[in-house]
């Protein structure tokens, strides 16, 4: 019999690195003994009759919040429970499951990841363990992302910040894909996939493996991450194709319900407001680069800005991150100018 200090060596390594193509769920029992404690139940938000999300309410993963910190989204049609999103791990995902139980006894008869960022899709492997034919969908570049090593990475990455938290959480990368113009059929409910393209911008918003659903009959748009109040991570996207992409979905969406990955549901003022801040950071560094500023140099002057001083400024991770988006503007624009 394996030593239990050998096996959760494996188990760990397995964790990291492994899929639902691996072995590792026949060790499912064994694997019991070091799963890290539930993630306790979050209240359920409801937008209509049909769609549902659950409020992460802290802008960052801790050991407190177990790594929850983004939103899983609820549609309960007729043929069954589409998610959107899944949460950072198994417990998360396990979570979710137990929210929706509650809302409804139809079967969970299709999952969306809507881009490879770990805290959208880790909770996969809670799906698989309850429903096994589920499909799950993503973009072909996020499965392409995984299989790169982006999902070892966003696992050590919770399990570092969690203190530990995902443990037993299996890496469950998508298995079908939606490249955008999709529409898929749940009786009474049509969702619509979109897909930001612009190959002069890489197909880059937030990632370039984002995908939004629309609800059509619920104008409801569940949009992930390419828009946010809350300042974290823009070192995968493009500000020249987020700003492209929101002048187009605010025309689009008017009237629309958004439901955004981290933060509260809104209009399109979500969009409006997310526009205005990549906007005024690229503006000002193409200003500011152009008169010889470094990005250190330029941060205190749009700091200065008045949606900055009076609207961004309130938004989490604002004064940690902020200096860290200027720069990434600043490699962009010289890029574009090559």
């Amino acid at each position: 019999m394996m030593k239990r200090r050998d096996f959760f060596r494996t188990v760990m390594a397995a964790g990291a690195g492994a899929s639902v193509l691996n072995p590792l769920f026949a060790l499912a029992e064994e694997l019991q003994e070091f799963k890290a404690p539930p993630m306790p139940d979050q209240p359920v938000t409801k937008v209509t009759d049909r769609c549902y999300y659950i409020l992460a309410k802290d802008p960052e993963p801790n050991p407190e919040n177990h790594g929850f910190f983004s939103n899983p989204g609820i549609i309960i049609t007729q043929k069954g429970v589409v998610v959107l999103e899944t949460g950072s791990s198994v417990q998360i995902g396990e979570m979710v499951l137990r929210q929706i139980r509650k809302l409804t006894d139809k079967p969970v008869v299709a999952v969306i990841n809507t881009h490879y960022h770990g805290d959208h899709w880790l909770g996969n492997h809670a799906f698989v363990q309850a429903y096994p034919d589920v499909p799950i969908y993503g973009h072909p570049a996020m499965m392409q992302k995984i299989k790169d090593g982006e999902g070892k990475f966003w696992f050590d990455f919770f399990q570092r910040l969690t203190d530990n938290a995902i443990t037993g959480t299996v890496i469950t990368p998508p298995n079908r894909t939606l490249k955008g113009g999709e529409t898929l059929n749940f009786g009474d409910v049509t969702l619509k996939i979109h897909h930001y393209q612009n190959p002069d911008y890489d197909n880059k918003v937030h990632t370039e493996s984002d995908l939004m659903v629309e609800v059509v009959e619920d104008k409801v748009i569940y949009s992930g991450d390419v828009a946010m109040r809350r300042i974290a991570n823009a070192s995968d996207g493009s500000f020249r194709g987020t700003i492209d992409a929101m002048q187009q979905w605010i025309r689009a969406f008017d009237g629309h319900t958004i439901i955004p990955g981290h933060g509260p549901h809104d209009g399109v003022a979500l969009f409006k407001d997310h526009l205005t801040f990549f906007k005024t950071i690229w503006d000002d560094v193409a200003k500011y680069y152009e008169e010889g500023l470094a990005d250190f140099e330029m941060k205190p002057k749009i700091m200065e800005e008045p949606f900055m001083k009076n609207v961004a400024s309130k938004w989490p991770g604002y004064n940690s991150t902020l200096g860290k988006f200027i720069a990434v503007a600043v490699q962009e624009y010289e890029n574009a100018m090559l």
